[in-house]
């Protein structure tokens, strides 16, 4: 059954989120609610009709912003009595430079890719439909068995605990590219681990999470922090090349699968579960399945956030 309704997009206005609003609109019953930290969002704007798209200022990577834009949402969706169909945790970014820190005193990646949307989530949950789907946007790096990201230089995610996690302290021996590489892919295991910790502890009636890997999309955002000549390959070469290579897929492929995980509420039934762009139900890390990071992650994201203890998550009635 498909399913109508509000969705939250973070990062659609370029790329993967881009392509995922251009599915979602294709149906005229949708609408789309986007965060952007340029509400111009020119792109997004042609992709949906006006009046089916109401687009908000989000830096995901501060939480004052994310309680700021959680409040105008709440405001606008109070003024017609709708509910959230579905929330996609989907903006991020990747840095391979020295560590960066949000306006909160994180490191960036840590809090662009995860605690922001972790706030994000926790301030809409009451506002979700009963069943509505929270997808996360995690990868295949966060694996280090997975074979092509090894190819590419990733190793899988480092969790020496969350709070250095948050703070980027991984593997400081490392050189200064891989360790933005490790805190990129890092990022991903706790989109990951989120979607288990939030599994246990909010019923399937009343919300799913789940995790989407998009597979390697060329073509994407991500490659901005890097030199001219990988930024070139990224953007002309490997969309050419990449579709013969198991693992690599497209903006426009994992998008709309994307969509599809968000409104069709028959292809995952079930919380706390982990998808490919392909659709199917596929494993993830060991590490990521270990309940005391998930647990750990968890507590220390409320702590980070200022939100004294979990809330109850929400009803589904």
């Amino acid at each position: 059954m498909r399913d109508s309704g509000t969705y939250l997009i973070t990062g659609a206005t370029s790329g993967l989120g881009l392509e995922a609003a251009r599915a979602l609109a294709r149906d005229g019953r949708r609408r789309v609610l986007a965060g952007a930290r340029n509400p111009a969002a020119s792109a997004l704007r042609a992709a949906v009709p006006p009046e089916r798209l109401t687009v908000l200022d989000l830096d995901v990577g501060s939480l004052a912003s994310v309680r700021a834009f959680a409040a105008e949402a709440r405001r606008h969706l109070g003024r017609g009595g709708a509910r959230l169909s579905g929330i996609a945790c989907n903006a991020g970014l990747q840095l391979v430079g020295p560590p960066r820190r949000s306006p909160d005193g994180h490191e960036l990646t840590f809090a662009t890719n995860h605690l922001g949307h972790f706030l994000l989530v926790y301030e809409l949950l009451d506002l979700l439909a009963p069943g509505a789907a929270v997808v996360g946007t995690a990868s295949g790096t966060h694996d280090p068995a997975d074979r092509l990201a090894r190819r590419f230089g990733f190793r899988g995610g480092i969790f020496p605990g969350a709070e250095a996690v948050a703070r980027g302290e991984l593997d400081p021996s490392a050189p200064e590219k891989q360790q933005g590489m490790d805190r990129y892919a890092t990022s991903k295991l706790c989109a990951i681990l989120f979607a288990y910790a939030m599994a246990a502890r909010v019923p399937a009636s009343a919300a799913r999470f789940l995790a989407f890997d998009p597979g390697l999309t060329p073509g994407t955002g991500l490659a901005r922090d890097l030199s001219a000549t990988e930024r070139f390959a990224w953007s002309h070469v490997m969309p050419l090349v990449g579709q013969a290579v198991p693992g690599v897929s497209s903006p426009a492929r994992s998008g709309a699968a994307l969509a599809r995980l968000l409104s069709e509420p028959g292809l995952a039934p079930g919380t706390g579960l982990h998808f490919d762009f392909r659709l199917r139900q596929t494993p993830t890390s060991e590490l990521s399945r270990r309940k005391d990071a998930q647990d750990d992650l968890h507590r220390t994201s409320l702590a980070l956030c200022g939100i004294a203890e979990a809330r109850p998550a929400a009803s589904a009635a």
